[in-house]
């Protein structure tokens, strides 16, 4: 009796046991990027929304990818995650100074947990003064990176000027680990309520 007692707890605290999303490395390439919104890689959900401006795609050539601006307007755009991430980088190109001022400029960082300063990689023909990146090129080419406490959400300001719009190539996470859950699953549910009935049957046995 007591050797099914024991088997029986061990079963059902496997089936309680607590599960936890490991963080993995996504990267939503240039042809991703340019194939529409929203776009899914690796299980996770990127969606572009824009306040002014507008969203282009481009799919293929030099400048593939997510085509913001263009209409020679600024804008300010949000990328959202359907998942919680602790890291973001964003490459760029075509930020650009070409013909009548003003330059291009990319501001306003925030996440969801609100603003943020960024790192930046200059690949070149732009400047970045902490706040600010600016085009200084008529092919601005930059990579900005940002960790910190889980977000789901990375958002900035474009000001276009004159200019034609800019392509963001690639966007690379690091989604987040997730906190351990010990909710058992449908299946679970039911081998649990079968672990239950065997202990009373085995507590009746042993008072009869």
């Amino acid at each position: 009796m007591t050797t099914f007692k024991t088997k029986a707890l061990v079963a059902m605290l496997a089936l309680t046991g607590s599960a936890v999303a490991q963080a993995a490395v996504i990267s939503f390439s240039d042809a991703d990027l340019g194939s529409g919104n929203p776009v899914t890689v690796g299980g996770t959900t990127l969606t572009t929304t824009n306040t002014g401006g507008s969203i282009g795609f481009i799919t293929s050539g030099t400048f593939a990818g997510l085509y913001l601006g263009g209409n020679n307007t600024s804008g300010s755009y949000v990328l959202s995650f359907s998942t919680m991430i602790n890291s973001i980088e964003i490459e760029f190109d075509a930020l650009s100074s070409v013909g009548s001022l003003p330059v291009e400029t990319l501001f306003g960082f925030v996440t969801s947990n609100g603003p943020v300063s960024i790192g930046y990689t200059n690949q070149g023909g732009t400047t970045f003064d902490g706040t600010t990146i600016t085009s200084t090129a008529n092919d601005g080419q930059g990579t900005i990176s940002f960790s910190g406490t889980p977000f789901n959400s990375f958002s900035f300001n474009h000001n276009q000027g004159a200019q034609s719009g800019f392509v963001i190539e690639r966007v690379l996470i690091n989604t987040a680990d997730m906190p351990p859950t010990s909710v058992p699953e449908p299946v679970s549910l039911g081998l649990l309520g079968i672990g239950l009935l065997g202990l009373g049957l085995v507590r009746g046995k042993r008072k009869a």
